[in-house]
């Protein structure tokens, strides 16, 4: 597309938009963050982190509080589900597992689809909504591709906010293009400090901490240092990984980095597919894996992890 043709059809946009707030005045407050983020990146393949977490800080999370008064519950974590536009992933196991051990809700950590494609974001939405308990997302490096971050906010919203459930604090960060930013990185130690909850959880799809494998892991770079420091010096309880497929548990500087296996149809992770379940009694918190699906060896398509 010439550089005249994109000015034409921003200038088309932007008219479309204007002529929209004229005739509904009211929505206005709903569409200005919407508005800017399209005028300033129309012509932007490529979406950065610091761009989603300024649209995502724009408006009030639609992710309400789980689990009021009491300290006794059990929610699972589901990493890497890469959810296809058809196919159920393991989502019925996750729902039999949900009825028999009393799990309250379910926090996913990135990587819902496979290839960021309108029909697999429609498709783990529908699986979702299935659920009989409240579920949270979190974004990865999957649910970025081919301009995928469009849909994400269209059908999930933020890629980064937190709630509360129990006696806990979640706070959800976008790890997926492998970078925090300065904007992010301030707003998740304002989260951290602000804390008031016994228990402290962060979700990340890339594992900041824990493995050995370099590729799965977070860059590292000085934002990985700065936050390993912040987890330390507020008392983070435990980092909720994903990314890797593969199960890793490991604690460093009272810390605790759990990785979860890959939630997945369609990826084998190392070891057996599963979902952790977590279960918390006030203080206590215990771990489980719950396998789901059959353990067959599956090859990872066009080498993506």
């Amino acid at each position: 597309m010439t550089k005249e043709k994109k000015k034409e059809e921003k200038k088309k946009l932007r008219n479309k938009i204007l002529l929209a707030l004229l005739i509904r005045p009211p929505i206005i407050l709903i569409l200005i963050p919407l508005c800017y983020f399209l005028l300033s990146h129309a012509d932007t393949e490529e979406v950065t982190v610091d761009q989603r977490f300024g649209l995502s800080n724009s408006i009030k999370s639609p992710y309400k509080d789980a689990v009021k008064g009491t300290y006794v519950y059990s929610f699972a974590f589901c990493g890497d589900p890469h959810m296809y536009s058809k196919g159920d992933g393991r989502f019925d196991d996750l729902d039999k597992a949900i009825k028999l051990k009393q799990i309250r809700f379910v926090i996913f950590g990135g990587d819902l689809t496979y290839l960021g494609e309108e029909g697999e974001y429609s498709n783990f939405i529908e699986h979702c909504d299935a659920l009989t308990v409240p579920w949270y997302p979190a974004i990865g490096n999957h649910d970025i591709c081919n301009s995928g971050w469009a849909y994400y906010w269209k059908f999930l919203g933020p890629s980064v906010y937190s709630f509360c459930g129990g006696n806990a604090r979640f706070i959800v960060i976008d790890t997926a293009s492998g970078r925090i930013g300065p904007d992010q990185m301030e707003w998740i130690q304002e989260q951290l400090k602000t804390n008031k909850q016994p228990l402290l959880f962060v979700i990340s799809h890339m594992p900041i901490y824990g493995n050995s494998y370099g590729s799965y892991e977070f860059p590292e770079t000085l934002e990985k240092q700065q936050l390993i420091a912040l987890f330390e010096k507020y008392e983070v309880d435990f980092v909720l990984q994903g990314h890797y497929h593969g199960f890793v548990d490991i604690t460093n500087n009272g810390v605790r980095y759990l990785t979860s296996g890959s939630f997945s149809d369609g990826l084998l992770d190392s070891g057996i597919r599963h979902f952790l379940l977590i279960n918390v009694y006030g203080p206590q918190v215990t771990i489980e894996l719950v396998p789901v699906g059959e353990d067959i060896p599956v090859e990872y398509m066009d080498g993506q992890i």
